[in-house]
């Protein structure tokens, strides 16, 4: 506007807040769009590492395929571009105004706003993230959608197993296909997450929440080049086979490949948010976390297989997703959790980060707005980025108390070959039973693969109620 001075950006008071509305499933469902877009992307982009290493996918080095390489890039990119839109910082553009006797009765904003007062003022505005506290849904709630969603969907896949392929039992399947698939993998998950987010403690916000999630997310991109290309090619050199089940080479990409890479992958994801450490306990919050993402998106094809698996889709889906749901899931959690606290320990013994600290503070950060979070309904305010988190009582179900509580190692090598050797006795037990008792009848390996199953899961869990104290014994928690 002509005679009129152009007001630039300064930037923001430090008694700035910004009004965020209390909206606890806006996560679920964002995370839940996000999560699709990253597995389809991470699907199509493999195709890219198969076409410059194996492009014949036979296992072994070579050739290489220009056309598979165009092909994953060019129906990666969509969702790649999707994922970038998505995941765009989210800025608020907060105008002030202040009257002063000195100053004007109208001011130009760039581009092209002109703001005019009855009143002399100073305009200041300012560009700032528009964040809020990480919310999630109650546990429980997720738990109970997890629960009925399961028992519902099992009902609509049961007549597929008792009347066959008929057209209403195929009819009430593709009814429930879908719904099935969304609950299956997503709701333990993010049950898990809910959990980790009430008792853990720490002050988090939504955007950084989001991406430990996202970070596990995308560690499944190496890992799965790891698993389904590398390790293949090593085991092939070899003159192994990993084409047959009861094979040493097949056992070595469970109880070996998949343990190295996904750990390996899952700790390269919690050094990309070493910005957000600020101590151990942080730092075992963001491996937890990776360890869901991680999960989440496993999940969908380990549940996707069970669903589409025939006539015998109602049992096989049950079982998948309540096996992953209290052992594959928390399990993941677990071991990156051990090589995120070390890894904490690390990023604040050694400073190598220096905006790793501050960031998660009570001060003021240039990285983040302060906000208050006020009730949809009443109006009210609920809590700000300035409220003291008060102690927390951490339930005996997640937690054995400080009197039984495991050390937890410091050390970033030592903690990962920990998770490694954990993960690698998970997948190797399972495999080495199916080994064994390969001749036996169906209800010998049932029962077998159930029992070192359930052994797992109590053993998992004694592990995770005794790894959780220590590493929020830092903090204001305390264990009943």
């Amino acid at each position: 506007m002509q005679g009129v001075p152009q007001t630039g950006l300064s930037p923001a008071p430090n008694n700035l807040y910004l009004s965020q509305q209390s909206s606890p499933w806006k996560t679920i469902f964002s995370m839940l769009l996000l999560v699709i877009v990253v597995f389809f992307f991470v699907q199509l982009f493999v195709l890219v590492t198969y076409g410059f290493l194996d492009g014949d996918m036979d296992g072994d080095i070579g050739p290489m395929d220009p056309l598979l390489v165009i092909f994953g890039t060019l129906c990666s990119t969509p969702f790649l571009l999707l994922f970038l839109v998505m995941r765009k910082p989210k800025l608020a553009h907060v105008v002030r105004l202040e009257t002063n006797e000195n100053g004007s009765n109208a001011h130009y904003i760039t581009p092209g706003t002109l703001i005019q007062t009855p009143h002399q003022t100073i305009l200041q505005h300012h560009l700032i993230h528009n964040t809020a506290p990480l919310e999630m849904p109650k546990f429980s709630h997720l738990w109970i959608i997890f629960i009925i969603g399961t028992i519902i969907s099992a009902i609509f896949m049961a007549p597929l197993l008792v009347l066959g392929l008929t057209p209403a039992a195929i009819l009430l399947f593709v009814i429930i296909a879908l719904p099935a698939w969304i609950i299956g993998f997503s709701t333990p998950v993010f049950a898990w997450w809910s959990t980790s987010n009430e008792y853990f403690g720490l002050r988090t916000t939504r955007r950084q929440g989001e991406w430990m999630l996202i970070a596990g997310m995308l560690s499944t991109l190496p890992a799965l080049a790891i698993n389904s290309l590398i390790s293949p090619i090593i085991i092939n050199m070899f003159g192994l086979s990993i084409t047959d089940e009861y094979s040493l080479g097949y056992g070595m990409i469970l109880f070996l490949s998949a343990p190295i890479g996904e750990e390996l992958s899952k700790a390269c994801a919690v050094l990309f948010l070493a910005r957000f450490i600020d101590s151990p306990k942080r730092g075992f919050q963001i491996g937890f976390s990776v360890g869901l993402g991680f999960a989440l998106l496993e999940n969908m094809i380990y549940i996707l297989g069970a669903i589409f698996t025939g006539e015998g889709a109602a049992i096989s889906f049950v079982f998948t997703a309540i096996l992953r749901a209290i052992g594959s899931i928390p399990g993941h959690a677990t071991w990156t959790g051990i090589t995120g606290y070390a890894i904490g320990c690390y990023v604040i013994k050694k400073r190598w980060n220096k905006l790793s600290l501050g960031v998660f503070d009570k001060a003021k950060s240039n990285l983040e707005s302060q906000w208050i979070l006020y009730n949809k309904k009443s109006g009210q305010p609920m809590i700000s980025s300035k409220s003291e988190i008060g102690p927390k009582s951490i339930p005996k179900w997640l937690s054995a108390g400080q009197e039984k509580m495991v050390t937890i190692t410091d050390k970033p090598v030592k903690a990962i070959l920990i998770a490694i050797i954990c993960h690698s006795l998970w997948n190797g037990s399972l495999w080495f039973t199916s080994v064994i008792l390969q001749d036996s009848s169906l209800l010998i390996q049932i029962i077998a693969n159930l029992v070192i199953i359930i052994a797992l899961i109590v053993l998992l869990w004694i592990i995770l109620r005794r790894l959780i104290p220590y590493a929020l014994e830092e903090g204001n928690t305390i264990a009943e």
